[in-house]
């Protein structure tokens, strides 16, 4: 009998607790926007959550906050391959 653990996790964003404090709780405000400054890309393959890409966004505050903060991003192969065509086909039509 194995002790490896099998299960395929969902596709999921993680934000940092720190950015909470930087959204806007009036109307008609949308969201925070963040600067994005740099973005790091790397498979992984663990027991618990077999193999996976991972995306670290770095981003930077624009408003009330200072420093940057890591926005993480783990996604099923598929998923990534699926989110990469359409960026590309995007960037593609932007280019156009």
């Amino acid at each position: 009998m194995t002790t490896e653990v099998r299960r395929t996790p969902p596709n999921w964003i993680t934000f940092p607790r720190e950015l909470r404090d930087a959204i806007p709780d009036f109307e008609p405000s949308l969201g925070r926007v963040l600067q994005l400054e740099s973005a790091d890309v790397a498979a992984t393959d663990t027991v618990w959550t077999g193999r996976r890409v991972a995306v670290k966004l770095t981003v930077c505050e624009t408003g009330k906050l200072t420093g940057s903060f890591d926005i993480g991003i783990s996604l099923d192969p598929h998923a990534a391959l699926s989110l990469a065509d359409l960026l590309r086909n995007a960037a593609e039509r932007a280019m156009q």
